[in-house]
């Protein structure tokens, strides 16, 4: 209804203002209200209940504000009460009570709440922050490696599964029973301490949402195998009662009488046995294991889990139906993972057990620096898959930050865990210290350098061809002589407990033995030649070229716990390319313990004064070595891509190509000369165009592909991504000044030829090559030509290869996807995108379609065609002549000619 004119037009009275103002007040909210409430008081002039009020609108419009700020927060606060209203009640119960439960949740809480590395004394962590879920799958005992260091993931990644899917499964309606096998240090002990844990602290969900309330029984097999093998054998809720009153000594847990019999006869627990593998005695072992046989069978509707190694639970399998899982090595995501978790870790209890933004700065720097010394060393990459070894990696890089040059250390002290210290963590006897274990292990480790071989076997009667067949007597002679010791040399070998099977690698059925990884024979080696004084036989290595690539390890080893003078002083005399390389990086990489200073200064008149030389040969020694050591940083993790993922067969380079590497690829494709700038030798070369530098990762290629024996090595400039993914310190400065940093990566054999004629700028040939890859890879060289049925089925892998090498070195400019756009930009239609009836495909026919377009019809193949037409004049296809148009080949096509 309008208002009436006259009304508006009425003179504003005071009484008409009060009621404006009131009626406009009101509608702001409560607050307002209140203040209105207060302007009617003062029209009535009662001052005091007008102040009252107007104290309560403001007081009341602060607290909104400030209440509208906390709400998110007091909404996470309310979802956390929610959620953990049932965790907080039992707590509570359990301190005002003598509840049981609520007493043994916290005393398994105060067991498993450390992650523990048993032999490793350095610092505590918090396993509910450090643990990372590890993978499952499905296995059999005789398939299961007992190799601390596997090179590979063992299935597809699709087969795998966490724990907690898994015992959602096994728990369901078809009970299963769970034995989880693992090499050492896979990290079996830390999953059911962890399983523990969340079900102690209530948090079990986070295993799965699905998963049921149980009791966690966590029994560690080696402290009670000897009450389960007396006579009469106990009940399992006996052995139960037993292991809770050992939970704490201070405050010993009294169970009431056949509490747990009744939890398990109601299957309300889940009972878990660590370390089968544990119990040195093979007999013990399967008493223990019929044991365990006969609790499941007692209990059949109870969810128990066994953890053991493989060679332990061979001996002594369960008996009945189990799933056998075996725990999967550590994933690149899952190592970064728990590097980054473990350095937040470390970084938050050196302040306090308090984070904030500094601590999570120095955590994420401090993560990353590993992180990256990782990817760049073969050796690390290989043992940073066992969560062993990558805690341990981790330990050495926190107190040196620098991993190249602590090498020695670091392998000292894996030794030392996995020879001894792990044992005596778990209160097992040694009969032998780990400095008598590595007595013998050490003489091994060099006879095996100086045999050319890493295998060795016990049976003098092998036949395997190079394979060390005195090792048995040699490993008897060292044993000899440690005092009452009756030790064989296949136990010293072969078990867990009494030898040093933990460091060693097993070809099944073969009976033939290696280190766990070659760089521990190299190691081992570098110490016995350093205690008996044997630089002689590394001496020797430098002067012969086929001895040297052995040796080269062994050598980096030694230098770096003595006194690398003399050694470094005969290899300037063999100057040869690998050996000047050798002894640069351990003078540049400051990795030999000490090295006189005379003798610096004659290396660094040798490669760094040689690259200003005047002489050609002293110019280009100087400038091979360089570009050698870069490489050898570059190349050293180099895998092959059945072994790692397409993103881990790439590297990069951590500095720019100086103008003396740049000029060994000017005189090896024109004329040899020096430098005309000798004083910018070790500078960085600048203000290169996209294709010189490609010019330079072709040539660079080729020479790699002979050298490492790698024929898909490839190497290529970074790109703006690859900066902000993967920095270096020479960003900062000649990023934009157009210099060359390298992209190292590798592509299948198959296509080590196009890579090198897109590098040289080959385009010709390289279209050519596409044409011939495509056809062998369709199968179709004879018919000549790809049909619609050929590419619909062409191997997306192979063409994402050949795209991407199109793309990288193109800069951009030519590829399949490169086209792709293109064509949807002049207006082109995907066929995926496209209806096919009857009468569109009969249109296809010239005849048909002849006829068509002279009756005056169009639709969308007509606009197709015209969408065709424009691509093709777009990418250099078509050119108009005398003739009209035709196709012809553009060698020097400027956008997209593939």
């Amino acid at each position: 209804m309008a208002e009436d004119p006259k009304d508006q037009n009425a003179p504003l009275t005071l009484e008409g203002f009060w009621k404006i103002l009131d009626s406009k007040l009101v509608s702001f909210g409560t607050p307002t209200a209140l203040i209105a409430v207060a302007v009617d008081f003062a029209r009535k002039s009662q001052w005091k209940e007008a102040g009252l009020c107007l104290v309560g609108g403001i007081a009341l419009w602060i607290l909104i504000q400030v209440a509208n700020k906390l709400a998110p927060r007091i909404d996470k606060l309310l979802d956390w009460m929610l959620n953990n209203a049932e965790k907080i009640f039992l707590d509570l119960y359990a301190k005002l009570t003598s509840d049981f439960e609520g007493k043994y949740y916290e005393r398994l809480k105060f067991d498993c709440r450390e992650y523990e590395i048993r032999g490793i004394n350095r610092g505590t962590l918090q396993l509910e922050n450090l643990f990372v879920p590890l993978k499952m799958a499905q296995t059999s005992s005789e398939k299961v490696s007992q190799n601390i260091i596997q090179a590979q993931q063992a299935l597809d990644p699709l087969k795998q599964q966490e724990i907690g899917d898994i015992l959602v499964v096994m728990m369901g309606d078809i009970k299963q029973r769970l034995v989880i096998l693992g090499a050492p240090g896979s990290g079996k002990s830390t999953l059911l301490r962890h399983i523990t844990l969340l079900y102690a602290t209530r948090k079990q969900r986070r295993l799965h949402r699905k998963i049921p309330k149980l009791i966690p029984i966590l029994l560690q097999l080696r402290n009670f195998y000897e009450d389960i093998i007396k006579e009469p054998q106990p009940s399992l809720a006996l052995v139960i009662e037993n292991a809770v009153k050992k939970l704490q000594s201070s405050q010993p847990l009294e169970p009431r009488q056949g509490c747990f019999a009744k939890r398990l006869r109601q299957n309300k627990c889940l009972v878990m046995f660590d370390g089968l593998d544990e119990i040195a005695d093979d007999a013990q072992r399967q008493q223990v294991s019929q044991w365990v046989s006969q609790q499941i069978k007692d209990y059949p509707d109870t969810p128990f889990i066994l953890t053991s190694r493989p060679e332990g639970y061979k001996k002594a399998p369960l008996q009945g139906n189990f799933l056998e899982l075996e725990v999967q090595p550590f994933t690149r995501e899952q190592r970064n993972k728990f590097i980054q978790d473990w350095y937040k870790c470390r970084k938050k209890e050196g302040n306090n057990n308090k984070v904030d933004l500094g601590i999570r700065d120095s955590a994420i720097k401090s993560a990353n620096n590993l992180i990256a010394q990782i990817d760049t060393s073969q050796s690390l990459k290989v043992m940073a898959r066992n969560p062993l070894l990558l805690n341990m990696i981790a330990i050495t890089h926190d107190s040196e930050v620098t991993l190249s040059t602590k090498r020695v250390d670091l392998y000292k002290d894996i030794c030392r865990v996995l020879l001894e210290g792990r044992q005596r963590a778990k209160g097992l006897s040694t009969s032998l210290s780990a400095e008598q274990k590595q007595v013998v292990l050490k003489s091994l480790a060099l006879e095996l350098m100086q045999q050319n071989t890493q295998a060795f076997t016990l049976d003098e009667t092998s036949t395997h061809e190079k394979t060390f067949k005195e090792a048995k007597s040699l490993i008897k002679q060292k044993l000899d002589k440690f005092p009452n010791q009756t030790l064989s040399p296949e136990d010293f070998i072969k078990k867990d407990d009494l030898g040093v099977r933990e460091l060693m690698s097993e070809r099944e059925q073969e009976g033939i033995y290696e280190l766990a990884h070659k760089t521990f024979q190299e190691y081992l080696a570098a110490v016995e030649i350093e205690k008996t004084k044997q630089e002689n036989i590394l001496l020797e290595a430098l002067a012969d070229d086929k001895k040297f690539a052995w040796w080269r390890e062994t050598i980096r080893f030694y230098v770096a716990q003595t006194d690398a003078t003399n050694l470094i002083k005969v290899a300037l005399g063999h100057a040869t390319i690998p050996v000047l390389t050798l002894v640069y990086q351990c003078w540049q990489g400051k990795e030999a313990q000490q090295i006189d200073r005379a003798v610096q200064n004659q290396l660094k008149a040798k490669l760094e004064q040689g690259l200003e030389s005047d002489q050609l040969d002293e110019f280009t020694l100087a400038a091979e070595v360089k570009l050698a050591y870069r490489l050898s940083q570059l190349n050293q993790d180099l895998q092959t891509l059945d072994s790692y993922s397409e993103q881990e067969s790439q590297a990069y380079d951590s500095s720019y190509i100086t103008f003396a590497e740049y000029q060994l690829f000017l005189n090896e494709t024109s004329s040899p000369s020096i430098l005309a700038n000798k004083k910018r030798a070790s500078e960085p070369v600048i203000n290169m165009n996209f294709w010189d530098a490609n010019g330079f990762c072709a040539w660079l290629s080729l020479r790699s592909r002979k050298d490492l024996g790698e024929p898909g090595i490839c190497y290529r400039q970074v790109t703006h991504k690859d900066r902000q993914q993967h920095p270096c310190e020479e960003d900062k400065e000649y990023a934009d000044k157009e210099g060359i940093r390298l992209v190292r990566f590798q592509v299948p054999t198959l296509y080590e030829q196009l890579a090198y004629y897109l590098a040289a700028g080959k385009w010709k040939e390289a279209d050519e090559e596409t044409d011939r890859l495509m056809l062998q890879v369709a199968g179709r060289e004879k018919q000549g030509y790809l049909d619609l049925d050929d590419i619909r089925q062409f191997p997306c892998k192979d063409l994402r290869t050949i795209d991407q090498l199109w793309v990288q070195y193109s800069n951009g400019h030519f590829g399949f996807s490169v086209q792709k756009e293109i064509y949807l930009s002049v207006g082109g239609m995907l066929e995926g995108n496209q209806t096919n009836s009857p009468f569109n495909k009969v249109l296809l026919l010239p005849p048909v379609r002849w006829i068509y377009v002279r009756l005056g019809g169009s639709g969308r193949y007509d606009k197709m065609y015209q969408a065709y037409i424009r691509f093709s004049d777009r990418v250099g296809w078509m050119r108009k002549s005398g003739k009209g148009e035709q196709g012809i080949y553009l060698q020097n096509a400027s956008t997209s000619f593939l």
